[in-house]
């Protein structure tokens, strides 16, 4: 499945119109930029991949409402992988060889983005903004790959320092055994280790989910205080809706790449008391000017905002920000030099550093809770 994102108009050039170009960039003409997207459209994370390109959209909307970059809209190219890392490096193949994108942006998951690390840095495309937290992402850092959000390592850390000093000691973790679940589980063992803590149990399960009693079972039996569940969307929602089930008392915890108003709608009932770590400021915040910016510009396009939204809107902040320091003689080696050139960019409350040894970009992370009514409360 494909989709096209453009903002303002179709894409129209005439070979003559074109002929100037021959020597330019691939994925730049006069009058647009490619950019390319692999992401679970359908499958266990839809819901809040639907948000981040629909709060991307906002962003990138007005920018080519108000004339581009330089003069070019920015067009997003986006190819649905269900989730499945198997079949991003096939999408991400064709968005560069077929499709002729300049850069790529915002793929979803940790397996998928790295299953497609060589192709980004042997074809030496950028890669802004991948929707993971994985460490391998930032080490050894990959000079075409800027991450946006903060490291899940970090979260946990922030998640073990919450749930300690709130009297909890006895944490279990219920993780998916991937790349994704295995840093997880580094950062949780790592920050009880810091403790002098060990975890009260562990379990994990394989992608795709299949029967995972078992690992409730065993999760349940150590009674836990408080159980991170580590999964991505309807995954997470599943493995907390059958710990309630098997009768657990525990405290909830999740991470960023649940932090979809899909997700909570999903739980339901069972979403009560939820702690979800954010890597973005919330929708409502009153002290961040990014967040009255996202509110504004959503509202004004018919678009209901959201927490997914939010880092849909500041990657592609990030990403327009780029774009604009690399120049009107727009190449991929402009755009790598210019988000190097990044020092505590203001996005409107949260800063944006690179340099050419550090790619992570923002170190935010914070806390928040779902509500009785179903809303997040930071």
């Amino acid at each position: 499945m494909k989709t096209t994102w453009m903002a303002c108009g179709l894409l129209a050039a005439t070979l003559g119109g074109l002929a100037p170009l021959a020597q330019a960039e691939q994925g730049v003409t006069r009058t647009t930029i490619r950019i390319g997207q692999s992401a679970g459209v359908t499958g266990p994370v839809a819901g809040s991949v639907k948000e981040q390109i629909a709060g991307a959209q906002v962003y990138l909307k007005t920018v080519n409402a108000n004339g581009g970059v330089g003069g070019r809209r920015i067009e997003l190219v986006t190819y649905d992988d269900g989730f499945d890392a198997k079949r991003t490096p096939d999408n991400v193949r064709k968005l560069i060889q077929e499709d002729k994108v300049f850069a790529l942006f915002m793929v979803r998951g940790t397996p998928q983005n790295e299953s497609i690390l060589p192709i980004v840095n042997t074809e030496k495309v950028p890669l802004v903004a991948p929707l993971t937290g994985a460490i391998t992402l930032h080490r050894p850092v990959s000079r075409y790959v800027f991450n946006v959000r903060a490291k899940y390592q970090d979260e946990v850390a922030r998640a073990i320092n919450h749930l300690a000093t709130s009297g909890m000691t006895r944490i279990a973790i219920f993780y998916a055994s991937d790349g994704f679940g295995q840093d997880v589980f580094e950062g949780f063992s790592t920050a009880l280790q810091a403790r002098g803590v060990q975890p009260a149990a562990s379990a994990s399960f394989a992608r795709p989910m299949g029967d995972i009693q078992a690992g409730v079972a065993a999760i349940n039996k150590a009674k836990p205080q408080a159980v991170l569940v580590i999964g991505s969307g309807s995954e997470a929602a599943r493995l907390i809706k059958e710990l309630r089930r098997g009768g657990s008392q525990a405290q909830f915890v999740t991470l960023s790449n649940n932090a979809a108003d899909s997700f909570i709608k999903e739980l339901g009932e069972d979403a009560r008391g939820l702690i979800i770590t954010q890597v973005v400021p919330g929708t409502n915040s009153s002290q961040m000017s990014i967040a009255s910016e996202y509110r504004s510009l959503a509202r004004q396009q018919g678009v209901d905002p959201s927490n997914a939204g939010m880092e849909g809107f500041m990657s592609a902040k990030v990403l327009v920000e780029g774009l604009r320091r690399a120049g009107p003689d727009l190449t991929r080696e402009r755009l790598v030099g210019a988000l190097e050139s990044l020092r505590d960019y203001d996005l409107g409350g949260i800063l944006i550093s690179y340099s050419p040894t550090r790619h992570t970009g923002s170190s935010f992370v914070e806390m928040s809770i779902v509500s009785s009514t179903g809303k997040l409360i930071r």
